[in-house]
């Protein structure tokens, strides 16, 4: 049994049902285009070990990651991003979906069918929920605000490297947050500390942001 065509046999006809599309290419995933957002959901497969990992949503916000292409961030190729078509950064990751299934071989028809049966429990009870709140950027914003009350980095919510926080401080002024400013200070003082490399495009990305006009006001 080929296990890697198997599983997506299971899950193909289920996700092109819901205005997904299937790309195998670099690691196989499901893509949903909209007009301000992409949902993709990834997987990665372990031949040797016979598993599949992954499943679980992300959002790639068009209003943020269009400035995060822009201003770009180090030790990273942007070209196959540029289109648009194909591959597509993430601004938030879901953290709050429960995904279950168990760490098994999938060496079973059975077994297969189990863990694909999952994925689709999880997609039809928390896929909407996930995509209606955190494309409304004052909801982001809101969790954001969040995790700093809690002593949380942005990362537990936002998506990548040192870069989610730029995609906060995207984030921050397109909502008009009066706490701007503090965020800004704030970034500068853990990529000083953290991730140095990232300052330069940090310079970039606040000259970009003193032109960019917030489309919430949540003051």
């Amino acid at each position: 049994m080929n296990i890697k065509a198997y599983f997506f046999d299971q899950l193909k006809s289920f996700f092109l049902d819901k205005g997904y599309k299937f790309y195998a290419n670099a690691g196989p995933r499901f893509i949903l285009k909209q007009d301000n957002y992409v949902v993709q959901t990834s997987f990665n497969y372990l031949a040797k070990a016979k598993k599949i990992y992954g499943g679980k949503l992300n959002l790639s916000l068009n209003e943020v990651e269009d400035i995060i292409i822009e201003i770009q961030f180090p030790n990273q190729i942007f070209t196959s991003y540029l289109d648009k078509k194909e591959d597509f950064f993430a601004t938030i990751g879901d953290k709050e979906g429960i995904l279950n299934f168990s760490d098994v071989e999938l060496d079973t028809e059975e077994k297969i069918i189990d863990h694909t049966n999952e994925i689709k429990k999880y997609i039809d009870n928390y896929s909407e929920k996930f995509i209606k709140k955190f494309t409304y950027l004052p909801n982001v914003l809101k969790e954001i605000d969040k995790l700093e009350i809690e002593g949380k980095y942005w990362n537990e919510l936002l998506a990548g490297g040192p870069e989610f926080l730029f995609r906060g401080l995207i984030i921050s002024k397109l909502c008009n947050d009066e706490k701007y400013e503090n965020k800004l200070l704030y970034v500068e003082s853990l990529l000083k500390s953290m991730a140095d490399e990232y300052l330069p495009y940090f310079e970039k990305l606040k000259l970009r942001l003193k032109s960019l006009e917030p489309k919430y006001n949540i003051k």
